[in-house]
């Protein structure tokens, strides 16, 4: 059993020594305009089960660098995935979305829907948990404490204060929920030059219009080979499922 243990951790320790020097090789072929390459190694070190918001950044670059826009997107909105909130990534994401033929514009939104957006896109669903369990823990103290004393004043003060803290942890499991809602939405990136998208999962149906590479989508549900998918704007409609790579 020990040697098993020991067994499993040095083929993990020589597996993160490898893809270190494989992400140094890739990076230096980057370096020298060798995109190619740098791409092949990269995809080596993710084949092996290893990712990472710089990695996939990379990718997204190099691809960027020889104008795959399908490719490029993926790879930015995988590492937007893994850190949504790194400037460099969003930024490099902008410039590989304004490569893609389909200029679709986002549904417009209060200003109410703004600020829920920035907060549930301050931290993480385990972040915001943790932050929710922190309040409700200072709320059970604060409880405890009105119980504990007799005198009036501090009595009030405490109350006010479980109050407050039971508030504000109600607002922070609000966000939580909404911020794991947000994150079992799916989404996937289109990847032919140009595909149909119909009005029922089948070609007999109507055409309702076209779509290019790198565009991103909503996968809604799915059915049989075909998968119904919502843009930006609302609008929905049926593909081939191999026509779209999940930003998994």
């Amino acid at each position: 059993m020990s040697f098993n243990i020991i067994y499993i951790l040095f083929f993990l320790l020589f597996s993160l020594q490898s893809n270190d020097q494989i992400f140094e090789s890739a990076n230096n072929y980057y370096s020298n305009g060798d995109y190619n390459r740098a791409i092949n190694l990269y995809l080596q070190i993710v084949d092996s089960g290893y990712e990472s918001h710089s990695l996939y950044y990379n990718l997204g670059n190099s691809h960027y660098k020889l104008n795959n826009i399908a490719e490029s997107n993926y790879y930015f909105e995988m590492a937007k995935k893994l850190s949504p909130n790194d400037s460099d990534i969003n930024i490099n994401l902008s410039f590989a979305q304004n490569m893609r033929v389909d200029k679709i514009e986002k549904l417009p939104i209060s200003q109410i829907e703004v600020i829920r957006v920035k907060l549930i896109s301050l931290f993480s669903v385990t972040s915001w948990k943790i932050i929710f369990l922190i309040f409700v823990w200072l709320a059970c103290i604060s409880l405890f404490l009105y119980i504990y004393f007799a005198d009036p004043f501090k009595k009030k003060l405490f109350f006010n204060i479980s109050i407050l803290l039971i508030l504000i942890s109600s607002l922070i499991y609000w966000i939580s929920y909404e911020k794991e809602m947000e994150s079992n939405k799916l989404y996937g990136i289109i990847y032919p030059k140009e595909i149909e998208v119909w009005s029922e999962p089948n070609k007999l149906s109507e055409l309702k219009f076209l779509l290019h590479e790198g565009t991103k989508v909503e996968l809604i549900n799915q059915a049989q080979d075909w998968t119904n998918i919502r843009l930006e704007n609302g609008t929905t409609g049926w593909l081939y499922t191999d026509f779209i790579k999940s930003i998994k």
